[in-house]
C-alpha cells in the first residue's frame, strides 16, 4: 500500500545517490581534514588558508543544484549559468569575509579568501557540473545504471 513515507524514503535515497558523488566527498573530505588539523593545533600552510574556502562554494552549488533538480525539473540535471556561481560566490564572500569579521574571532575578512572563494565557484562550473550534467543526462539516455 502506497503511503506518504515511501515517497519520503525513495526521495531522500534519490537525493542522497545523486549528491553524493565522488567530487562532492571530496570537498567534504578537504573541509573536515582541514577542521580536523586546525582542531589538533597542527595546521597544514597552504591549505589551511584557503582550501575550505575554495571547497565552501562547491559545496553549496552542488547541494542546490541537487535539490533544484528534484523539486523544480523533475529529477533532470540543473546548471547554473556563470553569472549566478558569481553571485553566490559573492554573497558568500560579503557574508564570512564582510560581514561575520564584525561579530566574531573566527572570521578574518582576508582577500585571498575571497579569490579562493570565487576560484572554487569557477572550478565547479568548468569541471563538477559538466561532470554532474553529463551522468545525469546519460543516466536518463539509459546508458548507464
Amino acid at each position: 500500500m502506497w503511503c506518504y513515507s515511501n515517497v519520503n524514503r525513495r526521495l531522500l535515497r534519490s537525493l542522497s545517490r545523486e549528491l553524493f558523488d565522488g567530487l562532492f566527498i571530496f570537498y567534504w573530505f578537504c573541509w573536515f581534514f582541514i577542521r580536523f588539523t586546525r582542531t589538533n593545533h597542527s595546521p597544514i600552510p597552504f591549505l589551511n588558508g584557503w582550501l575550505t574556502d575554495f571547497v565552501f562554494v562547491p559545496i553549496i552549488i552542488h547541494f542546490s543544484s541537487i535539490v533544484g533538480s528534484y523539486v523544480f525539473n523533475n529529477g533532470r540535471a540543473h546548471g547554473y549559468p556563470l553569472y549566478q556561481i558569481w553571485i553566490i560566490s559573492f554573497f558568500t564572500s560579503l557574508l564570512f569575509e564582510w560581514i561575520m569579521p564584525q561579530y566574531t574571532t573566527y572570521n578574518t575578512g582576508d582577500i585571498a579568501d575571497v579569490a579562493a572563494y570565487f576560484a572554487g565557484g569557477l572550478f565547479y562550473f568548468c569541471f563538477h557540473q559538466s561532470f554532474y550534467i553529463k551522468k545525469k543526462s546519460s543516466t536518463y539516455t539509459g546508458q548507464e545504471q
